[in-house]
């Protein structure tokens, strides 16, 4: 838990890669989990709610059920992610602080998509050729053209289609998941 003094200097050195602001909590939560699961596919990060995009504090109150709101949002990320959710009073106003880890289990997931910090902002990845660079970053994977020999290879296809199907994820994952488990030539043949 971040003391005042250092909530203070974030809000003071201005948004970046560690740091969002928000004013309030938007109508659609899903909006602060996609910033969260980015600082987690990072190097962590800090939400900072009440904050205004000048550095300036506006006092913000969450409710109880806005509360539950973000945090079954945050339970959709995957593979599961612990964040602290508290608040500080910073001259009389309170500031709703969402600390999030670097994740040791990446890539987060969510809502079959996987979002990555690029300077101030979080993005999506769109293509199989973002989502492989990303794995090659966090050295989780090197695959480029190199099939996954460890599973014999009708248990190899049943995966490829079995996580293809899935409705969740977008077409960039599945052709990434396709890479991994086969060469592109071999994946033609199955899929």
């Amino acid at each position: 838990m971040l003391n005042t003094e250092t909530i203070q200097s974030l809000i003071d050195s201005g948004e970046g890669y560690n740091v969002e602001f928000k004013v309030r909590v938007p109508s659609k939560v899903r909006e602060l989990t996609e910033e969260i699961c980015a600082f987690a596919n990072a190097d962590g990060g800090y939400l900072l709610i009440g904050v205004d995009d000048n550095g300036q504090v506006v006092d913000t109150n969450l409710e109880n059920d806005k509360r539950s709101a973000i945090q079954g949002s945050i339970s959709e990320i995957s593979p599961a992610l612990h964040c602290e959710l508290y608040s500080v009073n910073l001259v009389n106003k309170t500031v709703w602080v969402i600390d999030v880890p670097s994740g040791k289990d990446k890539p987060y997931i969510f809502s079959g998509s996987i979002y990555v910090r690029e300077g101030a902002n979080s993005q999506k990845l769109r293509t199989a050729e973002e989502m492989r660079s990303f794995f090659q970053e966090c050295n989780k994977i090197f695959f480029d053209h190199i099939p996954c020999h460890c599973l014999p290879r009708m248990e190899r296809q049943r995966t490829v289609q079995r996580c293809s199907s899935a409705s969740n994820l977008n077409e960039s994952f599945r052709t990434l998941l396709q890479d991994v488990f086969f060469s592109r030539e071999q994946t033609k043949s199955i899929l």
